[in-house]
C-alpha cells in the first residue's frame, strides 16, 4: 500500500540523511570555513553537523509519513538511539566526554526539533483552529 510505502521512504531518507549531511558539513567545514581537522573547536562544529544530521533525517521521515508521524519520530529516535550508543561505546576513549555525551545527549533535542517543525507544529495550530 502507499501508506507502507511512504514509511519505507521515510525511513530510507532518515538513514541516508546521516552520511549525506555529516559529509555536506565537514566539507562545508574544511573548504568553506577553512577549519583545521582535529582539536576542540572542529570537533563542536562536527557535533552541529551530527545535530543537523539527526534533525534532518527525522524531519524528513516524519514529513513523509502518511499517518502516524509521532509515532514515526518514535521509532527515528530509537533507531537513531542504538546507532549513537553503539557510536558513543566506539568512541569513548578516542574523543572527549564532552564530545560523546554531547552526541547522545542532543539526540532527543534532535528527534523532537525533526518532529516539531515536520508536524507537531502544524498539529497545534489545527488544534487551536479548532478550539475557536
Amino acid at each position: 500500500s502507499i501508506i507502507a510505502l511512504r514509511s519505507l521512504l521515510g525511513l530510507v531518507l532518515a538513514i541516508v540523511a546521516i552520511p549525506v549531511v555529516n559529509l555536506a558539513g565537514g566539507w562545508l567545514s574544511t573548504q568553506v570555513f577553512g577549519l583545521p581537522q582535529g582539536g576542540d573547536l572542529r570537533l563542536a562544529v562536527d557535533l552541529f553537523w551530527v545535530f543537523m544530521a539527526g534533525f534532518a533525517g527525522t524531519w524528513l521521515m516524519v514529513r513523509v509519513a502518511a499517518v502516524a508521524k509521532t509515532a514515526h519520530a518514535w521509532a527515528v529516535l530509537a533507531i537513531y538511539l542504538v546507532a549513537d550508543l553503539h557510536g558513543a561505546i566506539t568512541m569513548w576513549h578516542e574523543f572527549p566526554r564532552w564530545f560523546v555525551i554531547g552526541f547522545i545527549g542532543l539526540l532527543p533535542l534532535q528527534v523532537w526539533l525533526g518532529w516539531w517543525l515536520a508536524w507537531g507544529r502544524l498539529r497545534d495550530r489545527a488544534a487551536q483552529r479548532g478550539k475557536t
